[in-house]
């Protein structure tokens, strides 16, 4: 025992055990570089701001700018022309690693096609905002002599009754037939252009 602790005391173990030391200071700093140097540590580029760019002009926005995009999914707006960047991820001005992939949703060029609601038999009102909330749009609202006020008595598009459950596109208009029993009864024309049917009878029942 009294070998060994004269030996960790000695010139040549404490030589080695610097050696050592120094060795294993010199391996993990030299990984830590390499690491950096491997993944660009700390070098970081800003996105740009995708939105409102075309679709075939992405090539040379992104040219220079050490980013690369991919477009993920579109999405129809018909308030926007087609082909729109419209959202992106991450957003625009993050810090992000250079060449990473920009994630885009564009606007589509086709409206997606829905089943077209159930309007007949209920009131205008309600069919207008289930109109609304099937992302359609009001059209003609004409006036025909019937047995109640405001029912919704017919659905078309472009003259042609729709049945319910018929594919339809997103965004197309409605117009609808609104029965009417007497003359106090005034259809809400706000958001459509109200016509009244030639053959409705003005005078009450």
């Amino acid at each position: 025992m009294n070998g060994f602790f004269s030996f960790i005391k000695s010139k040549q173990f404490l030589i080695h055990l610097g050696i050592i030391l120094a060795t294993i200071f010199l391996v993990f700093f030299c990984l830590i570089k390499y690491l950096g140097s491997y993944t660009n540590h700390g070098d970081f580029v800003e996105v740009p701001d995708f939105k409102g760019q075309q679709t075939a002009n992405l090539k040379s926005f992104t040219a220079n700018k050490e980013v690369s995009f991919q477009i993920i999914d579109s999405i129809y707006d018909p308030k926007e022309k087609s082909g729109i960047v419209i959202r992106q991820e991450p957003e625009a001005k993050s810090q992000v690693k250079h060449n990473r992939t920009i994630y885009l949703y564009v606007t589509g060029m086709v409206a997606p096609q829905i089943q077209m609601p159930k309007l007949i038999d209920r009131s205008e009102r309600q069919a207008r905002l289930i109109i609304q909330t099937y992302g359609l749009k009001v059209g003609k609202v004409v006036e025909k002599q019937a047995d109640c006020n405001g029912c919704i008595m017919a659905q078309s598009i472009k003259g042609k009754n729709i049945e319910p459950g018929t594919g339809v596109k997103k965004g197309s208009v409605i117009d609808l037939v609104v029965g009417v029993k007497d003359n106090n009864y005034n259809s809400n024309s706000a958001d459509s252009a109200n016509t009244t049917d030639p053959n409705f009878n003005n005078e009450p029942e």
